[in-house]
């Protein structure tokens, strides 16, 4: 089943030389970090054009200024087991069930930071090689980006390494 997995330019030739999408925490808890299972974060649609919140890194310097980083730059396109991707929301009542109030209540923190429904958001409990890649590409929105909550920037304002679009081709991968 096809399924998006994003990454920020900083990120996406790590990704390519070491042949693997590596896991990462998965947020199980809003104080203890890696309390649950590390995941890969995927969307089971493709983000189009606007970005949302969960996908904008902010950095903040003294002299006040800010710089908004893309965390959707590239898109990678993977080929994955139905049986072992789940739906976020699940994922998380799954490791909640002695207080499920408590998953509710972080899933609803997580989508108002984040911008988008958890029912959107899936993950997967293990790396994925590449030879579950089907496409990478750089998303074709550099020139002007309107974020989720309509504001629209200039490359001056995203930490970009490369205005124009491009591929990447993965090593050998599974087609169909």
């Amino acid at each position: 089943m096809i399924f998006y997995h994003y990454t920020p330019s900083n990120h996406i030739h790590e990704i390519r030389d070491a042949g693997v999408i590596n896991t990462t925490e998965s947020n199980l808890h809003h104080e203890i970090v890696h309390y649950g299972p590390d995941v890969v974060w995927l969307f089971k649609e493709p983000l189009g054009d606007k970005i949302p919140k969960m996908m904008k890194a902010t950095r903040r310097f003294k002299d006040g200024s800010v710089i908004v980083v893309d965390k959707s730059q590239w898109e990678i396109t993977v080929d994955l087991p139905p049986e072992e991707v789940i739906r976020a929301d699940k994922f998380f009542k799954r490791f909640h069930t002695d207080d499920p109030s408590y998953a509710d209540l972080l899933l609803n923190a997580l989508e108002l930071a984040g911008g988008s429904k958890a029912k959107t958001w899936y993950v997967i409990q293990r790396s994925i090689p590449s030879e579950e890649w089907v496409f990478t590409r750089e998303r074709p929105h550099q020139n002007r980006i309107t974020m989720n909550d309509g504001v629209t920037v200039s490359p001056r304002e995203i930490i970009v390494e490369q205005t124009t679009p491009r591929t990447i081709n993965p090593p050998p991968c599974k087609l169909g």
